[in-house]
């Protein structure tokens, strides 16, 4: 205690995470390699979410079992096959936080208890902006322009392609063209 002249005995564990290189940062003189030796009784190496896609849909349950924890009336939700599929393509570059702050978003703004595709961010549903050719990327804008327009005319193709400023028939191609019933089912 805070001014106190007894002793009182602890028991403490100190568990500690980073995504530094701690052994370069040692050698540049950037971290206490006698602080390292005492921290670093059992380390712990885990791969960035996008080397470990399979673990997406456990984490979303994990997740969504957390938020039913905290506000125990909360309304049961789900993903769709296809949201799930999206959630695990997307490369994830803030890892875990990322996914846990998306997984909540979603939860919280979602209507209707089901969670699509079409109603994933645009950045989780686009392409890698550092992976994918040219072509890759157009066919990504090309597909989230259609699910957002669908999303915006609440599943109406026809007020969908007139926002678009496209026949009803060019709308239908691009929609059997990238298989969008999946992303609204």
């Amino acid at each position: 205690r805070l001014g106190g002249t007894r002793p009182i005995e602890v028991d403490v564990r100190i568990i500690a995470a980073t995504n530094a290189d701690l052994g370069k940062m040692m050698e540049r003189g950037e971290f206490l390699r006698d602080l390292y030796d005492r921290l670093s009784f059992a380390e712990l190496e885990l791969p960035p979410l996008r080397k470990r896609r399979e673990d997406i849909p456990a984490l979303i349950e994990f997740f969504i079992h957390q938020l039913h924890q905290e506000i125990p009336n909360l309304e049961h939700k789900q993903f769709t096959a296809s949201a799930i599929t999206e959630l695990q393509a997307y490369h994830w570059p803030g890892n875990i936080r990322q996914l846990k702050n998306t997984i909540e978003r979603l939860y919280f703004y979602d209507e209707d208890g089901i969670i699509h595709a079409s109603e994933l961010p645009l950045e989780i549903t686009s392409v890698d902006p550092i992976r994918g050719n040219f072509y890759e990327k157009v066919r990504a804008y090309e597909k989230n322009l259609l699910l957002n327009a669908l999303k915006d005319a609440d599943g109406n193709q026809r007020a969908a392609a007139e926002t678009l400023g496209m026949t009803y028939d060019q709308f239908r191609h691009f929609y059997r063209k990238y298989n969008l019933e999946e992303f609204l089912v």
